[in-house]
C-alpha cells in the first residue's frame, strides 16, 4: 500500500509536466527558410543568410578596347652610355660593381697610363714655361699656345676643367698623382661593368656602360592576326610590382620582321619610371588602347558561369524599403533588410580588365547585383527546382 501511494507521488508531477509540454504554450514555432524560391527565377534571401552575400552597383565607366601582351622593359638607346678607355693602360683599382647606381663625375675606377703620364707632364712643363715666358704677349707665346694644346690632350683623356686644375705646379713622381680617374659621364645604373682589376686596355676598350632608368623602353611582342589592330601613337600602359598607378606611353615603333623563333612582331613604346620602379629586363604585362569606350561594368566575381551561359543575380526588391549604398559589406546586410529577393538575369559579356568586367547586354546602369556569393544563390535556386 505504501509502495503505491509513493509511485503515485512521482508518476504526478511527470504526467503533469507532460501535459504542459503538449499544450501551444510549449510547442515550438516551425523554423524559417532562410533561401526560399520566389519563382523559377527569383530567390529570396532572409537576413539569416544575408551574411553571406555582398552587393554592388553597376555603373558606367571608361573601357577602352585593349589587346594584352607581355614584354620586357629596357633602357633607351639615347640614354645609354660607354664608358671607355681613353688610354692604355692597366686598371689599379674599381670603385662600383655592376648594378650600382652612379652619379656624374663619381670615381669609377683608375688607371696606371704612360701615355696619361707623359700628356701630364708635358702639360706641366709648357704650362711652366708659358709663366716664365710673362709680359702682355704670354698668351700669343708658343709656350702658351703649346700649353693650350697638352690641355686639349688631357681632356680627349677623360680629364674634368677641376682635374686638370688640381694637376701639381711642378712635375712630380708620386704614383698616386699618376694615376688616371674613370669618372661617371652621368647619372645611372652600371648595367655593364667590363673593367677588370689589373687587366691592360687599350684605347676604346668598353669599362663600363651606364644606363639611366628614369626613362625606359616597353617592347612586347604581338602576333600577326593582330597587327591590323595596332598602329604607331596608340596609348599602352603597364602595371607592375611596385608601381602604384598605370604607366603610360605610346607606340613609337613597329618592328617589320616577324621573330623567326616565337612568329611575333615586336612593338616599343617609351615611357617615364618614377622612382626607378621598373627594371632593367624586368618582364611586365602591358596593354595596348585599341579604341577608348565606355560600358556598364560589375566585379567579374558577379558572374556566375552556368550551362546555360554566363547569369548574374539582380535585386529586385527589398523589406524594408530602403536603398543599399554603393557596396554593403556582408556584415551589414542583416541589420538593414529583413529579406532580399534576387532574380537571375541572363547577360552577355564583354571583356574583362583589372577584376571588371564590362556588360554588353542584359543589365543597366544602378542595378544592384550580388558581387560575392552569387554562386551560393544559384545553387540554392537549383536545390530548391529538384
Amino acid at each position: 500500500m505504501r509502495i503505491l501511494k509513493c509511485s503515485a507521488q512521482i508518476l504526478l508531477p511527470i504526467l503533469w509536466v507532460a501535459s504542459l509540454c503538449s499544450c501551444s504554450w510549449f510547442r515550438k514555432e516551425p523554423v524559417r527558410d532562410p533561401v526560399q524560391r520566389v519563382d523559377a527565377t527569383t530567390i529570396r534571401v532572409y537576413k539569416d543568410a544575408l551574411e553571406n552575400i555582398k552587393i554592388s552597383k553597376t555603373k558606367t565607366v571608361p573601357f577602352p578596347d585593349l589587346l594584352s601582351l607581355m614584354g620586357k622593359i629596357s633602357v633607351t638607346e639615347d640614354r645609354t652610355t660607354i664608358v671607355p678607355a681613353r688610354v692604355s693602360g692597366r686598371i689599379e683599382s674599381i670603385f662600383f660593381a655592376s648594378g650600382e647606381y652612379v652619379k656624374r663625375g663619381q670615381i669609377l675606377a683608375t688607371m696606371f697610363s704612360a701615355d696619361f703620364i707623359a700628356a701630364r707632364e708635358e702639360y706641366l712643363l709648357s704650362l711652366k714655361q708659358a709663366q716664365s715666358a710673362g709680359g702682355p704677349a704670354a698668351d700669343s707665346s708658343d709656350f702658351a699656345n703649346l700649353a693650350q694644346m697638352s690641355k686639349k690632350k688631357l681632356e680627349t683623356m677623360g680629364l674634368s676643367a677641376a682635374d686638370i686644375a688640381a694637376l701639381p705646379v711642378t712635375p712630380v713622381s708620386d704614383p698616386k698623382i699618376a694615376l688616371l680617374n674613370v669618372r661617371a659621364p652621368r647619372d645611372g645604373v652600371l648595367i655593364q661593368k667590363s673593367a677588370v682589376l689589373g687587366n691592360l686596355q687599350n684605347v676604346g676598350d668598353t669599362l663600363f656602360i651606364i644606363g639611366d632608368l628614369s626613362k625606359v623602353w616597353f617592347s612586347g611582342d604581338i602576333y600577326p592576326e593582330d597587327l591590323p589592330k595596332v598602329r604607331v601613337g596608340q596609348d599602352v600602359f603597364i602595371n607592375a610590382v611596385g608601381v602604384e598607378k598605370p604607366l603610360y606611353g605610346k607606340v613609337s615603333f613597329i618592328s617589320p620582321l616577324v621573330d623567326p623563333n616565337t612568329r611575333s612582331i615586336k612593338i616599343r613604346a617609351a615611357m617615364g619610371n618614377p622612382n626607378k620602379a621598373l627594371k632593367m629586363d624586368e618582364y611586365v604585362q602591358g596593354n595596348v588602347v585599341l579604341e577608348n569606350k565606355v560600358a556598364i561594368v560589375v566585379p567579374s566575381d558577379s558572374i556566375v558561369r552556368t550551362a546555360d551561359g554566363p547569369v548574374i543575380y539582380k535585386q529586385v526588391a527589398h523589406t524594408p524599403n530602403e536603398n543599399p549604398p554603393e557596396a554593403l559589406e556582408a556584415k551589414q546586410l542583416g541589420t538593414v533588410f529583413e529579406s532580399l529577393d534576387f532574380k537571375k538575369v541572363s547577360v552577355k559579356l564583354g571583356s574583362e580588365q583589372a577584376g571588371m568586367t564590362a556588360i554588353a547586354d542584359g543589365l543597366k546602369e544602378g542595378d544592384e547585383v550580388v558581387s560575392d556569393g552569387g554562386w551560393l544563390l544559384d545553387a540554392a535556386l537549383n536545390g530548391s527546382q529538384k
